[in-house]
């Protein structure tokens, strides 16, 4: 844990620096732009489109706009809002594509606009969960629905970050320990940030050690959703039963971890959340 605790206003600075920094190349260096999970995420956002009819969405933290370029495809009109305007310059905003510069607890959009409301890899970033969660209740009309994803899973967290350091670790559980424990440093090389700074903007998940699922689904339900429900995402080693093994594979994996929750909840990464308003 750090020292002291920072302000809201420390956190959403760092995040802006942080993701200037990373603005020019993000595309290319994120995972999530991989096919596989490309396909994963295009698969929701259809199914979204068509639970809600598919008129609007609304991306709160869209980035450069991994989820947009999805979903131009299925809505008929999708905004995007980001308080980083280097990641808003690189939105392709061709056809019905539209970006708000705003933070994402004080949107200047009107009650009820939006049939479906995403954040993708968004969430952790925040301070605080609440205000963005009741704007994105408020933006959402009556019925309409709530996807979040790439969100840290507290459990898989407190399980790996004791690891840190052990000899005997090799393969890809010690790059996930790795991945888990120097991701500020790795951040910070790359940018011209400090470690500290990258922990600010990465609050949720280096500061506060994830997410608890169960805690979150409350918040959702305490901020203006009627129901919420959470789902485990890619458990550790995934990457690597999907490409040296056979999509197959990673498949009678995931279906038996899943099948042995809660017990296996340490063993996936993250955590995705949907709602309903």
């Amino acid at each position: 844990m750090e020292s002291s605790e920072p302000t809201s206003d420390e956190v959403l600075a760092a995040n802006i620096s942080f993701h200037s920094a990373l603005a020019q190349d993000y595309d290319s260096n994120q995972p999530h732009f991989r096919p596989e999970n490309v396909a994963r995420v295009e698969g929701i956002v259809r199914r979204l489109a068509e639970e809600t009819g598919g008129g609007s969405l609304v991306d709160l933290g869209c980035g450069t706009g991994f989820v947009l370029n999805i979903a131009k495809r299925y809505f008929d009109r999708v905004v995007g809002v980001d308080i980083t305007p280097d990641m808003l310059e690189r939105v392709d905003t061709t056809g019905n594509v539209e970006v708000c510069l705003a933070n994402t607890d004080s949107v200047p959009l009107p009650d009820g606009e939006f049939d479906a409301c995403t954040a993708y890899g968004y969430l952790h970033h925040l301070y605080d969960l609440a205000p963005t969660l009741r704007e994105a209740a408020r933006l959402l009309r009556p019925g309409g629905r709530f996807f979040s994803d790439q969100d840290p899973n507290q459990a898989y967290w407190a399980a790996l970050a004791p690891l840190a350091g052990r000899p005997e670790l090799t393969g890809f559980v010690a790059r996930e320990v790795t991945a888990v424990t120097e991701t500020d440093e790795v951040a910070a090389a790359q940018t011209d940030l400090s470690p500290a700074q990258v922990r600010l903007a990465e609050y949720q998940k280096m500061r506060l050690g994830g997410f608890s699922a169960a805690d979150v689904v409350d918040l959702f339900e305490s901020s203006g959703f009627s129901h919420a429900e959470h789902r485990y995402e890619w458990f550790l080693g995934q990457a690597v039963v999907l490409h040296d093994q056979s999509e197959k594979a990673s498949g009678v994996v995931e279906s038996y971890l899943r099948a042995a929750l809660p017990v296996s909840a340490p063993l996936f990464k993250y955590v995705s959340f949907y709602a309903t308003k």
